[in-house]
């Protein structure tokens, strides 16, 4: 009788040892699937959107993000600073600058929307720790006009009442990688300098 009383027992003790292991290996199947569906990359939206009727003839596509002198320049100055500096084009002020902490709410808010619609034609960013580092403006015949001048001179004030490097270059026809390195370079040296003395 003993005997099958400890058949029993051990009847019993492996089959709960034999559903534990099958709950702990389900588990770590599951642990392991929701592990690799982390790592794979969402394509699918992750929320839906409400449909909004725009009519069609309201926006269409750009071709390029710049203009044909922007890419020449663009070229030349990947081309010279390219290995020193991120080079980011199109990059709006208020990603660069923002009002000071010290102003009013009302304040603080006048200031924003005037940068907030303005963009730098490139920003110079260290490449590990994207560091903003300088603003790069190309000056073209465009910036001769009245409204350009103006904004232009906004921000030329923005960017030095926040100790912010903007270089302008003026618009050439042909750019030297060489040439172009050596202007930002200068313009930094002297903007660090100028700000130390």
């Amino acid at each position: 009788m003993e005997w099958l009383a400890l058949g029993a027992l051990v009847f019993i003790g492996a089959t709960i040892l034999n559903r534990l292991t099958e709950r702990s290996s389900k588990e770590l199947e599951l642990k392991a699937a929701r592990k690799s569906q982390e790592h794979k990359l969402r394509l699918e939206p992750s929320a839906r959107l409400p449909e909004v009727n725009i009519p069609t003839s309201v926006y269409q596509t750009k071709q390029f993000i710049l203009s044909p002198a922007e890419q020449k320049f663009y070229k030349a100055l990947s081309q010279g600073l390219g290995s020193q500096f991120m080079i980011l084009m199109k990059v709006r002020v208020a990603d660069a600058l923002q009002p000071g902490s010290g102003v009013s709410k009302s304040e603080w808010a006048s200031a924003f929307n005037r940068i907030k619609s303005k963009h730098f034609d490139f920003l110079l960013c260290c490449h590990n720790s994207y560091e903003i580092i300088a603003a790069i403006e190309l000056d073209d015949s465009s910036h001769q006009q009245e409204n350009r001048i103006k904004r232009d001179k906004f921000l030329n004030s923005a960017c030095e009442s926040a100790n912010f490097a903007l270089i302008r270059i003026v618009a050439r026809q042909v750019y030297s990688a060489q040439e172009i390195k050596s202007a930002v370079l200068n313009s930094l040296r002297d903007y660090k300098l100028s700000k130390a003395a």
